[in-house]
């Protein structure tokens, strides 16, 4: 996962860089849409932009995800690795967020 949030926790711009950099891999399909691949994918994850980059990427193409792990170092962006992300992106938990229904409960005041 690449996340749209820098080491020093700012939102990287432009707000669509994550379909952009996605893009490097689509195609237009026959019925004129875009199309992404399989293993890069756009996404956002409660508000913040991604790209979920699939772990049978670096065997397939070895190049292109150099140049997406590049692309994350030099311009800072916070990378995390998890299971399955391309199946079930709404499961991932931004970094610095707390994943959903993780608060412990308050006592009443």
């Amino acid at each position: 996962m690449i996340w749209g949030q820098t080491l020093a926790g700012r939102s990287f711009r432009p707000s669509d860089w994550a379909d952009r950099l996605a893009g490097v891999t689509s195609a237009f399909g026959h019925d004129r849409k875009i199309t992404y691949s399989a293993l890069v994918r756009p996404v956002n994850v409660r508000g913040v932009r991604a790209v979920v980059v699939g772990s049978g990427l670096a065997a397939l193409e070895p190049r292109l995800h150099q140049f997406l792990l590049n692309f994350a170092r030099d311009n800072e962006l916070v990378v995390t690795y998890a299971e399955h992300a391309l199946a079930a992106p709404r499961l991932l938990v931004p970094p610095g967020m707390a994943p959903l229904g993780a608060a412990e409960p308050q006592e009443p005041v």
